[in-house]
């Protein structure tokens, strides 16, 4: 049976974008609500000010949860330093960092490693190893600010951002998502602000964007997010349950080649050669062996 879920996130301590969100959804009825991390701003200012930014956000978030028939579930993101200060919410169902919570009838996990047919994985980070091999009923996250739908996977976007250097906010979105025994589940971006939705003919293979951090095609645009993504993927292709944890570059292009049903033209060559210099990308997924092979990479962002 489909059961209707918001999923917002990434507001960063901000109480206007959450007052969009909620005169946008006055009159709506969820299954859920999902909430995918960075309630503050942690990261940017200190604690202090993060445990003010969520009591400020924390009636918000209970009139969400009001408009449930169950119940908000969230989880922190790292601007919440992942939940490390002295005030908590209470309000909702945080998912928890291990194992699964069940939550009107539906479980719900942080941690990939939970994941069975029936559970909902709600991550803050987007995991770019398991858009290729996921197994669970959806995946919900955010993060990036790259909003996306692929798969069982939708990343939310984002809600609301203060630009660092000017402190000029821009406003976002969120996602209603119809989901459904098997996708493509009904995904409807609402904008609070600004999102463009992007079908690129050349990446179209790797889901829907809505974002508004490019003029087009996020990996048209910088191509290293494309290598990062299909790097981690093939990876996890070829070493999930395998008595492996290295790979040659070799049987890595290869398997990502195989990740599309028509690879882009040059995509070969392009990925061979992100591989050579990979040790140039700080946020690469995969790093180095002495022997020239490539593992998992030490501090890998979102491996």
């Amino acid at each position: 049976m489909a059961q209707r879920f918001l999923v917002f996130g990434d507001h960063h301590g901000d109480t206007e974008s959450l007052e969009r969100l909620l005169d946008d959804t006055e009159g709506e009825r969820f299954d859920f609500a999902v909430h995918v991390g960075d309630f503050t701003d942690a990261m940017r200012e200190d604690r202090a000010t993060a445990a003010e930014q969520l009591r400020a956000v924390e009636p918000y978030l209970e009139t969400v949860a009001d408009r449930t028939r169950h119940d908000l579930v969230w989880v922190y993101g790292n601007r919440d330093y992942f939940g490390d200060f002295d005030y908590d919410l209470d309000v909702g169902t945080r998912v928890p960092d291990e194992g699964t919570v069940t939550v009107g009838g539906q479980r719900f996990a942080n941690s990939p490693a939970a994941v069975e047919s029936d559970v909902i994985l709600v991550t803050h980070m987007e995991t770019w190893r398991l858009l290729d091999h996921f197994d669970g009923r959806a995946h919900f996250c955010g993060n990036t600010h790259l909003g996306r739908s692929k798969g069982r996977r939708v990343n939310s976007a984002f809600l609301q951002y203060t630009h660092r250097e000017t402190g000029e906010q821009s406003f976002g979105g969120y996602v209603v998502v119809e989901v459904d025994d098997a996708p493509p589940f009904d995904v409807d971006v609402r904008r609070i602000g600004t999102l463009d939705r992007i079908d690129c003919e050349r990446h179209g293979e790797r889901g829907v964007q809505f974002h508004a951090a490019f003029d087009g095609c996020m990996y048209c645009a910088e191509p290293t997010i494309l290598m990062r993504e299909l790097a981690a993927s093939a990876f996890y292709g070829l070493t999930h349950d395998a008595d492996r944890d290295a790979v040659a570059d070799g049987a890595l292009v290869d398997y990502a080649v195989d990740l599309w049903d028509d690879p882009p033209d040059g995509f070969r060559d392009e990925f061979a050669a992100y591989l050579d210099d990979i040790e140039d990308d700080r946020y690469a997924p995969l790093a180095r062996t002495e022997g020239g092979n490539l593992v998992v990479a030490a501090e890998s962002y979102a491996y």
